[in-house]
């Protein structure tokens, strides 16, 4: 996949993350990759929560991109690089007080010990997927 920017998605996520780590917006967009929507992204709630329930969700809230898409309100529709970072920051933070940081091994941890899962109940993954909040996405 390219971006707009014929940046490759692997040469996007260095760069947005500092590291190898991947990022995306609610685990469905990135920055500069107009329309690509993802099911079980980077940093979602698989793991943590019915792989099912998370993609009928994402499902959901990206179809409800689609709409936009396809009534000519929008023509190009991603993540903004703002929503994106501004999230992962407080998902790291929320991520401190989860049983993933506990010295526990595993491959969910990356190099600097933060687990790449939701760290939030699955309550908070309903609500947040129930309508796109667009102002943080360019649309």
């Amino acid at each position: 996949m390219m971006a707009a920017y014929t940046n490759s998605t692997s040469s996007f996520w260095q760069l947005a993350s500092r590291s190898t780590d991947s990022c995306a917006r609610l685990s469905i967009s990135i920055p500069e990759f107009p329309n690509l929507f993802m099911l079980n992204g980077p940093n979602g709630p698989v793991g943590n929560f019915s792989l099912i329930q998370v993609a009928e969700l994402q499902m959901d809230y990206i179809m409800q991109l689609v709409a936009r898409l396809q009534s000519g309100e929008s023509t190009e529709i991603h993540a903004t690089e703002l929503a994106m970072r501004e999230q992962e920051v407080l998902r790291i933070e929320a991520a401190q007080s989860t049983v993933w940081v506990t010295g526990c091994n595993s491959w969910y941890l990356d190099e600097r010990g933060v687990p790449a899962a939701w760290p939030w109940p699955f309550r908070r993954f309903r609500e947040v997927m129930a309508t796109p909040d667009l102002e943080a996405y360019s649309v």
